[in-house]
């Protein structure tokens, strides 16, 4: 199940309105002779050994060069691009014993809403589309903001969460517009918010086996708790503008099989039970129902994840923006890592990891990853900057992909391994060097990572064809050039991993390069 069209120009001309801070802002990408693909180019910066994997990331913003997703290595060599689309939280998981690629395929919009409707797409090996994930608006009586057609939403699934659990389900998130009376809170008697829900879904078959709602628990987290961060001002007037408070961001599942969520305005995590009623709260500021000690403090975070469960004893990681459109540029954006003890309700700082040299306040999105070897990836959100930390919290790489904040920016970005072997065929470009009396032969491979080398096959027909050079692999693209001057060209992906599919359909050579 795609998108419409028509939903990804609307929301291309939403984005497309939106003012910007500085004019003509443009950031270099990669261009090559036998591939389409056109990456941004990562201007990298190493202050030590890096961690095995490549770089995933998404391109987003008014100013992205394309809206992609991006597969690339440390050395700004691209592994694999998507085709355009709105895409968000690209990353392998592991489905069923196998590796899988996950992300939000559908349309965004941006803030004030800062939510998206659409599918979670998981890809195989080979870049197949093998699920989507979804949720229609008959299903869970989804409404949308005024300005969308219903219509032209095939799914309500939010880009905040597509985690897959250890039980081979997956946990989603949700944003509906509801009417709601806010004047408890100076809105209007008959207003509008965004209700927050995240869900267990069935990953073959999008059944539901758990949903929580936030406005079911008003009771629980009351809406003036959040009033501080997040005032109503002019919000929740109509369909158009609704209030939208909660602002979930991030699930994950503990092993007793509760929840564990993320909500951006409250500055809060909660800990839900299986019944859905909140077990406790950990708020940045005050501490909720802990006691924090005197290090530790957060807000507007995302990305709340599990990293240590022994009951009463837990260990949590956040992306801690520290920043948002209501507050921005005080409080550096920071990885944090803390451990909770719910029998003395105390909230302890284990570790910070942040940048003193190249401070970022990013107002939005924005993860953390822990790698096997203790290392840890931020990826910025709004600000298009991935930084790998050693344990100790100092900055071992720093890879940027566009200026400034919030014009070009990815919602979270990892660094994982993955071997890509795609159905496509190689590809290749063939033009006559004649000053030289040489061919030259461009190729490249887009989503493999096993071929190391390549022949090239030159002549005048297709039956006449013969091994005229044998290169090794230099990157995304290789060149090989070849004496003499040949109507027809064929290139030969070769690697230890290689079987299927390696040969490129044979091209004409274009008469001047």
């Amino acid at each position: 199940m795609q998108l419409s069209l028509h939903s990804i120009c609307l929301l291309v001309g939403i984005l497309q309105s939106l003012p910007v801070s500085a004019e003509n802002i443009t950031w270099p990408w990669q261009t090559y002779r036998s591939s389409s693909a056109e990456p941004p180019s990562l201007n990298i910066t190493k202050y030590g050994p890096t961690s095995p994997g490549y770089l995933f990331f998404d391109q987003n913003g008014q100013y992205a060069h394309n809206y992609s997703l991006f597969i690339m290595s440390d050395d700004n060599e691209l592994v694999w691009q998507s085709t355009i689309g709105d895409y968000a939280a690209f990353q392998t998981q592991t489905f069923e014993g196998k590796p899988v690629l996950t992300f939000f395929n559908g349309i965004s919009l941006p803030e004030p809403y800062g939510w998206g409707h659409g599918i979670i797409q998981i890809l195989d090996d080979s870049y197949t589309s093998i699920y989507n994930v979804s949720l229609t608006a008959e299903e869970e009586h989804f409404v949308t903001i005024s300005e969308l057609d219903p219509k032209q939403l095939a799914s309500y699934l939010d880009m905040h969460e597509s985690k897959i659990t250890a039980e081979n389900t997956i946990l989603v998130t949700a944003y509906n517009v509801t009417q709601y009376d806010l004047s408890s809170v100076g809105g209007p008697h008959d207003g509008w918010v965004t209700d927050c829900l995240f869900y267990e879904l069935d990953v073959k078959t999008s059944k539901v086996l758990f949903k929580w709602s936030a406005l079911d628990h008003v009771d629980q987290i009351p809406i003036s708790n959040v009033l501080q961060f997040y005032p109503v001002s002019d919000f929740g007037k109509n369909q158009s503008i609704p209030y939208g408070y909660f602002h979930i961001n991030s699930v994950d599942k503990f092993e007793d099989g509760s929840y564990l969520i993320s909500s951006r305005y409250y500055c809060s995590i909660f800990k839900i039970s299986r019944n859905g009623t909140v077990e406790w709260t950990l708020q940045g500021q005050t501490g909720g129902d802990f006691q924090l000690d005197d290090r530790l403090s957060f807000c507007y975070q995302h990305d709340a994840r599990i990293r240590q469960d022994l009951g009463n004893i837990v260990q949590i990681s956040i992306f801690d923006n520290d920043n948002s459109d209501v507050v921005s540029g005080v409080n550096q954006t920071k990885g944090i890592f803390m451990t909770l003890d719910t029998e003395t309700e105390k909230a302890v700082l284990d570790q910070e990891y942040v940048d003193a040299q190249d401070p970022v306040f990013a107002r939005s999105q924005g993860n953390l990853q822990l790698l096997d070897n203790g290392n840890v990836i931020m990826g910025y959100g709004s600000t298009p900057k991935i930084r790998e930390y050693n344990p100790d919290g100092s900055v071992l790489m720093t890879a940027q992909f566009g200026p400034g904040d919030g014009v070009i920016f990815s919602y979270r970005a990892y660094r994982q391994p993955w071997t890509g072997r795609p159905k496509t065929p190689p590809s290749a470009f063939a033009c006559i060097d004649a000053t030289n009396n040489k061919t030259s032969v461009y190729m490249s491979w887009l989503g493999s990572t096993e071929h190391n080398s390549w022949k090239v096959y030159a002549g005048s027909s297709n039956s006449s064809l013969i091994l005229a050079d044998e290169v090794e692999r230099t990157g995304f693209e290789t060149l090989a050039s070849i004496p003499g001057q040949f109507a027809l060209v064929q290139v030969e992906a070769q690697g230890p991993g290689v079987t299927n599919n390696r040969m490129s359909p044979v091209v004409i050579s274009q008469g001047v390069c």
